[in-house]
């Protein structure tokens, strides 16, 4: 459908993509105060949500101010109360790594919000889960689930674990960019158990293991993880990114270190990288074909060549079907 001003002249592009709507979708962003990259990132997603007011955003955060088990809504920020329950090791803000405890908060925040996305909303609908720290351009990803099925959906990009042996062979989206409807949230709802041993677990390993009646899906992601300098390379980035944008991909991941040991500087490098991605996606127009040609590619490199939904234990490795696209920035001279 061409879009036109009140004006009747076409819409420049930044107006287009304004006119990007999916009613039936919920953007759940993976966010907390545990590191400064974090708290950068939401500032960039606020101005970059100004460009897709059609598309609802909800920003999970912990407050020791509500009553455990309560739920508030503020603006995008939706705030859950988590009382002194969840004690233990600060993993990530030290060593990269959740804890447990962090594990087991992080689970219990996730569950209490999409109750409330399930009591708030009425019908079938698509909730997105990403990180703070990926960019997505909305119009692939509406193109995608133009294709999904509301019912038993659960996709996005696939992994499998090898190990320990309770887990051997477990398929599982990565918590970056999953899909899931409706049905599959009132499922975990359903199923979760705080004092059970998954409940410790990575939350994307936790819905896997929850969701073993639920074949997977894989999406398509491009992850951003080569090491950099602070503020460098900015126009390649920005290519690299229109580039692969021509190619299908919408969902970017970013996670990167600096050339010298730099753990502790991401959040000067990464905010940099994740604003050249948002500046190219909105300096570039969507090709549906392009996105629906790269999912049919990730699946049939996912599967071995078919192309099928995975089973929850899958005793073959995934991604040994031809791949002619690149997975990361590592993979591109």
């Amino acid at each position: 459908m061409e879009i036109k001003t009140h004006t009747g002249e076409q819409a420049s592009l930044l107006e287009r993509i304004e006119h990007t709507k999916r009613p039936d979708l919920v953007v759940m962003m993976g966010y907390g105060d545990e590191l400064p990259v974090f708290r950068r990132a939401r500032a960039l997603w606020e101005f970059y949500a100004t460009h897709f007011p059609g598309i609802e955003l909800i920003f999970p955060r912990w407050s020791n101010k509500l009553k455990r088990g309560e739920v508030v809504s503020e603006g995008r920020d939706l705030l859950v109360g988590i009382g002194d329950g969840f004690q233990g090791d600060a993993g990530y803000s030290n060593s990269g790594v959740w804890s447990q405890s962090e594990n087991a908060r992080w689970i219990y925040r996730q569950v209490l919000a999409q109750d409330y996305v399930l009591r708030n909303r009425e019908g079938p609908f698509f909730l997105y889960q990403t990180t703070v720290t990926s960019v997505v351009d909305f119009r692939g990803l509406c193109t995608v689930l133009d294709q999904l099925d509301p019912v038993n959906c659960y996709a996005g990009p696939l992994a499998r674990l090898n190990g320990p042996e309770a887990f051997n062979g477990l398929t599982f989206v990565s918590g970056a960019s999953v899909v899931l409807s409706r049905d599959v949230l009132e499922r975990m709802r359903e199923r979760y158990d705080p004092r059970h041993v998954f409940a410790t677990l990575p939350n994307d390993i936790w819905q896997a293991a929850l969701l073993h009646d639920v074949a997977r899906q894989a999406l398509p992601t491009f992850n951003l993880v080569k090491p950099r300098a602070a503020r460098a390379d900015a126009g390649y980035i920005t290519a690299l990114v229109k580039q692969q944008l021509q190619q299908g991909q919408y969902h970017f991941r970013v996670k990167t270190v600096a050339p010298e040991d730099a753990a502790g500087r991401r959040e000067d490098i990464d905010p940099w990288i994740m604003l050249r991605t948002m500046e190219a996606i909105l300096e570039s127009e969507h090709t549906p074909a392009a996105t629906l040609a790269l999912v049919d590619k990730v699946r049939r490199m996912t599967d071995g060549g078919a192309g099928a939904p995975i089973a929850q234990i899958r005793a073959e490795p995934l991604h040994t079907g031809h791949r002619d696209f690149p997975l990361s920035d590592l993979e591109i001279a």
